[in-house]
């Protein structure tokens, strides 16, 4: 396994590592990745890394503890093996008596989800609900309809107990998060950036806490996470134009300092008030030297010793497994050291940073307006259109007079 995020757990029994696409993807990942390596010992030396880094039937030796997945990933993951996809679209077109575009867009996306999860069962069972979850993301085109979010995140849950429902940090979400939670269903907070959504969240599972009391549900399972998606909050350009327009001179490393700092002020509310969510860092990204940086990955470097879960994207884990000895010794307290006071007041220059860090900096409508949001937003709606043209293809394939279809499934 990686020594460096062995040493992220090593720091911190609390910490845990996830794998940021479908477990069904891993062995691919793998095989490309040791092809690449520039001769035989760094291959031997980076598949020893690799053996035990995602091993759901032995949760003792598994690194990995749980599978973050999202509409872009399930359909990097279909588009890259489409083949046996498309036999089993085919099937599944064939057994409906009235075939419908979009109604099969969903079937293939939470069948998706369900091999995930039957991948991540048997970590699952044998840790009591601990470890083993599967996060499967809301249809992105239903971001700000609360009542449609609810319907379909009750049905991912049902179709496996290992599925952990992920939720948008829209107004409209957090309405979802309150109404899952008092059902008893594990949540996962996505496109979040800000101190101002964990608040929202906070109050969205506390209330869903409460209803779920009420109701005499069943919680011993249950789990909720707050996804930071670190990397994206620095990604947000308006940072750069606000500085640009005042003549503040921002560097690669305030950025990063920026991330850092919302993570910062999250873990220590979680830590003051006993909040019963988990930090969960995607979009990690190991840095540059070019650009000024000094170590392998600020990310790790600045959050280590904390409760956190690392989720990681494969190109993550490769640059971590390739560059591990630029790691500089872990501090098991980072996470509870300051970020750097001139790089704060720098930053709170910018109303974006204040939006973001400041608790009360946004409302909940003005969530989905925020820069970062927007941005991976758009994505997200960009990968779901390619996965739903996937699904259109096939039905064009079997009709006999193929003939342009809508996005919403209904022919023109």
């Amino acid at each position: 396994m990686s020594i460096v995020l062995e040493e992220m757990q090593r720091l911190s029994p609390a910490a845990e590592i996830w794998w940021d696409s479908s477990p069904l993807d891993f062995p691919r990942w793998r095989d490309q990745f040791l092809a690449g390596a520039p001769d035989r010992a760094s291959r031997e030396r980076w598949e020893g890394r690799l053996r035990t880094f995602l091993c759901p039937d032995d949760p003792d030796v598994s690194l990995v503890r749980g599978v973050t997945t999202n509409p872009s990933l399930v359909a990097r993951s279909v588009l890259a093996t489409p083949g046996p996809w498309e036999e089993w679209i085919d099937r599944t077109v064939r057994a409906q008596p009235l075939p419908d575009l979009d109604h099969t867009f969903h079937l293939v996306y939470e069948e998706a989800l369900r091999r995930a999860a039957r991948a991540m069962r048997p970590m699952w069972e044998a840790t009591g609900g601990r470890y083993g979850w599967v996060s499967g993301q809301l249809d992105p085109r239903l971001m700000f309809h609360a009542g449609a979010m609810t319907e379909q995140g009750l049905r991912i849950a049902r179709i496996a107990p290992n599925l952990m429902v992920k939720v948008p940090g829209s107004a409209a979400g957090y309405q979802t998060i309150r109404t899952l939670v008092g059902h008893g269903i594990s949540v996962n907070n996505t496109l979040s950036y800000t101190v101002p959504q964990f608040l929202a969240c906070v109050d969205a599972v506390n209330g869903g806490l409460r209803d779920a009391a009420r109701r005499g549900v069943d919680t011993t399972r249950w789990r909720a996470v707050f996804t930071h998606m670190i990397g994206r909050f620095g990604a947000n350009t308006d940072l750069l134009h606000e500085a640009a327009a005042r003549d503040v001179e921002l560097t690669a490393t305030d950025l990063r300092w920026g991330e850092i700092a919302v993570l910062k002020r999250v873990h220590r509310l979680i830590a003051e008030h006993g909040h019963p969510v988990k930090p969960l860092l995607s979009s990690l990204e190991t840095d540059d030297p070019a650009q000024g940086f000094g170590g392998l990955s600020m990310h790790l470097e600045h959050s280590a010793g904390g409760s956190v879960a690392y989720t990681c994207k494969p190109q993550f884990v490769g640059d971590v497994v390739r560059r591990e000895a630029e790691l500089p010794r872990l501090d098991a307290q980072a996470i509870h050291a300051d970020v750097p006071g001139q790089v704060l007041d720098k930053l709170m220059w910018l109303p974006s940073f204040q939006r973001g860090y400041l608790p009360d900096g946004m409302s909940a409508d003005q969530f989905a307006h925020y820069g970062a949001f927007t941005a991976t937003y758009a994505e997200v709606l960009g990968n779901t259109r390619r996965l739903l043209d996937f699904v259109a293809r096939r039905f064009q394939a079997l009709s006999s007079r193929a003939r342009p279809l809508s996005l919403s499934g209904h022919p023109r």
